[in-house]
């Protein structure tokens, strides 16, 4: 057998029975593998049956025909799929590839920030409210990260002074900013109704 017979025959033994199984080989290999690498390897050296096992080269194509393959394809279909989610754009970084002007881009990545910290927009519930109150329309998606990109391209276009209203005031910073508003609110209200009762004692 030569070299050349020797790596097509690997190679049908890989479609067969996939190609990390062929590579572990010995002691972890059904005895039908093992005994045929086995034999292999006493006639041209473990060295030479190792480098024919190192130059296969079975794409997904290849071995899609086969049980092993279609395993293979789908596992590493689903470690992509794992490696994207693991991998999603935060806002400071999404913020940072916009190559914003100086008069913006700083207030914008101190938002980013915020947004990442849970201190502006905590919630998708304040995201809706920051797309309503500027007639954005509200992601389809629920998620704070699935809606950076629309929230932070609308931050972006904003007039940098209402850019620092929204840091100065700390607006949509969620629900535990809504207690000095409330408070003023209350204050105001006990004020209004002190001047009234004022006014008609002093009518009176």
């Amino acid at each position: 057998m030569t070299q050349a017979e020797l790596k097509k025959t690997l190679q049908t033994m890989v479609r067969e029975h996939g190609s990390e199984q062929v590579s572990q080989t010995l002691g972890k290999l059904e005895i039908e593998l093992r005994d045929t690498l086995l034999s292999m390897v006493q006639k041209y050296g473990f060295e030479q049956v190792r480098a024919a096992l190192g130059s296969l080269e079975v794409s997904e194509q290849d071995m899609g025909d086969t049980p092993y393959g279609a395993a293979s394809s789908g596992a590493s279909k689903k470690k992509a799929r794992k490696k994207r989610t693991g991998m999603r754009t935060t806002a400071p970084q999404y913020v940072a590839k916009m190559n914003l002007p100086p008069e913006t881009g700083t207030a914008v990545a101190e938002l980013a920030d915020r947004f990442q910290h849970k201190t502006f927009l905590p919630t998708f519930g304040d995201i809706a409210n920051f797309c309503q109150a500027h007639g954005i329309d509200v992601p389809a998606s629920r998620t704070r990260a699935n809606s950076i990109p629309r929230v932070f391209k609308y931050i972006a276009s904003m007039e940098p002074e209402h850019i620092h209203q929204l840091i100065d005031l700390r607006m949509f910073s969620g629900p535990a900013r809504l207690g000095p508003i409330a408070d003023a609110i209350r204050r105001n209200g006990r004020a209004a109704r002190a001047a009234e009762a004022q006014a008609r004692v002093s009518n009176g």
